[in-house]
Formats: C-alpha cells, structure tokens, sequence
C-alpha cells in the first residue's frame, strides 16, 4: 500500500475572501516552493476576478507549510503582456539550484488560446525583477513543468498538448521549446484518468527516481473528476516511467473539493455533478514531510502531507513488485 497523503488541519489555506486586492471569486491552483533566501513556502496563486472574469497571479508565504502568514495585496503578475490579456494562469515554480534562479512556467491566456509562458527570476520576492520570455511553445498548450536538474546537459520539461503528458528536452529555456516530445503517459479508458492527464509540480529527485505529482481527470459524461496521483520517472532516462498511480493518490471528498454551486471560473456544463477538483501544482519538502498544494474545487487552496520516508518506501516497493498502472 502507498503511504496515503493526509489533509491538513488548516485546509483550506487561502479562500477568495483572503484576497484583498480584488473582488475575487476563486484564489485556487498554486504553484509552490520555498525561497531560498527566507526558508519560507512561496505560492503563486491564481486570483479570479468576478469583475473582468480574468486571471492573475498573486502571491502568499508561509513559514511552516501549513499555515498562511501573509497575502500580498497586489498582483505578483499581473497581465502585462498581450498574451496574458485574457489572464495569467496556473503556475508553476522550480528552483534550479546550479543556476540559483526560479523558473516560473505559467498559462498566458489570449486570443490565441492557452499557451505555456515563461518568467525567470533570482528573487522571488521582488516582481520587479521577473524576466518574462513569453510563450515558449507553438499552438494551444499548458500545464507544464520543468526538472530542477539538468539531465546530460540538457533541461527536461513536462507539458500537456491535450490530452497526454509530453517531455521534451532543450539546451536553453530562453529559446523556443519544440511541440513535439516523448508521450511518457495518456488517459486510460474506464480508469480516474479516462480523459486526460497532465502534470502537476515539478518533480522532485529521490532514490528511486523522480517523485511527480499529476492530475488525471474522467470524462465529461463521468462528472469531469479531477485527481491526483504518483508517477516516478527514471533518473538517468526520465522518458521511463517506473511508477504511475493505479487508483488516486488524493480525490475529491472534502466539502472544499466539491463545488455544487455555480462559479463564474468554470463553465459548468463541464461539470455535470458539480465542481469535483484537486489539482496538484506544488511539491514541497518541509522536516520529514513531503507537502503537496493543491486547487480544491477551483475555488481554494488546500495541502496535504505525507512521510518522505515511508512514501519513498512504499512506491520503493511497488516498483519492485511491478505494481501500478499502466501510462500508456
């Protein structure tokens, strides 16, 4: 049995009314990482706003995982650029430590759809010295994150053209990322994942391979059911996957991850037995926990936890009794 991830108390973290900067209906999807400089957890949030029904990235810290001590009252990105006008969307955080830089990967929502942006910083903190790249792949795309190491010299990137999980590799981030990749997993009929997957926050380097969150989600006919799950990846060569959550490691059950009313955020006819969501964007180590953040429900932010160590030791020994999924 897989060591289970287990609420917090505190949940949910952030709710829209801890937004002060904007009337907001949702404040949900957080990418997350600690800075380096305060030891303290970094999230990236999505802020909904009910007046322009866009988005925009704010940001809160938290200096024990668990509990919020400050939300900023602006926006860390606003939309700034042309293709951000329609919102700035889902984060994601990675901490290169051989650069000792952050790279934020991002949805800029336009005219021309979703696609994968990219902002790179030294301070996390400071808004002002976020270097935006723009997109950094052709055609409609997002839900992506990059490795925080390099593997034979060169970046490994997860992202999601509908409805797989890709991986590419390339020798710069600041240069166009190619469209086409590696499939490493796919939806899996009559499975929690029977419509699409995609990744969830950057994985992290353990002993038995790289530990990913990823989200799958069930047709549209089947509720749309948001989920998390493990995947663990090869070290050496990550387009291997050694491990993939046969059953959710986290599904929505708790009142904050079902939405029955109707929220302006979503279209809800997508949504035929409510708003049924956890989407897992952030991976955070803190004592000798893992903690993963989450969007419950598109409206909130919430966090569970679990053991490194027993984690490490359960998926250890699935990998060795061949159990788990199939990702493709």
């Amino acid at each position: 049995m897989i060591a289970p991830l287990v609420r917090l108390r505190t949940n949910p973290l952030i709710r829209p009314s801890d937004i002060s900067f904007v009337k907001a209906s949702g404040a949900f999807n957080p990418g997350a990482t600690v800075d380096r400089a305060s030891d303290r957890v970094v999230l990236l949030v999505r802020v909904f706003e009910e007046a322009t029904r866009r988005s925009c990235l704010g940001l809160a810290l938290s200096a024990d995982g668990q509990r919020i001590d400050e939300i900023w009252d602006r926006p860390a990105i606003a939309r700034d650029a042309p293709y951000e006008d329609w919102g700035a969307e889902d984060a994601r955080i990675t901490y290169l430590a051989s650069e000792k830089r952050y790279a934020i990967t991002y949805t800029g929502y336009s005219r021309d759809g979703p696609q994968v942006c990219l902002i790179t910083t030294d301070n996390l903190l400071s808004p002002t010295s976020y270097k935006r790249h723009g997109p950094r792949i052709d055609g409609e795309n997002k839900n992506c994150v990059i490795f925080p190491e390099k593997v034979d010299g060169k970046y490994v990137i997860l992202h999601r053209p509908m409805p797989r999980m890709v991986m590419i590799k390339v020798a710069k981030l600041e240069k166009k990322w190619p469209a086409e990749g590696m499939t490493i997993m796919g939806p899996q009929p009559g499975t929690w994942r029977s419509s699409r997957v995609g990744a969830g926050a950057p994985p992290i380097k353990t002993e038995i391979g790289w530990l990913l969150p990823f989200h799958g989600a069930t047709l549209i006919e089947e509720g749309n059911v948001y989920s998390m799950g493990w995947c663990v990846l090869d070290l050496k060569n990550p387009e291997k996957v050694l491990y993939v959550s046969d059953t959710p490691a986290l599904m929505p059950e708790a009142p904050y991850e079902i939405e029955l009313n109707e929220i302006p955020q979503v279209d809800m006819a997508n949504f035929r037995t409510g708003v049924r969501v956890v989407f897992p964007q952030g991976l955070v180590e803190r004592g000798d926990d893992l903690v993963v953040y989450y969007g419950a429900a598109d409206t909130t932010v919430a966090a569970a936890r679990v053991n490194k160590r027993e984690l490490i030791s359960s998926l250890a020994e699935a990998i060795k009794l061949k159990q788990g999924g199939v990702p493709l």
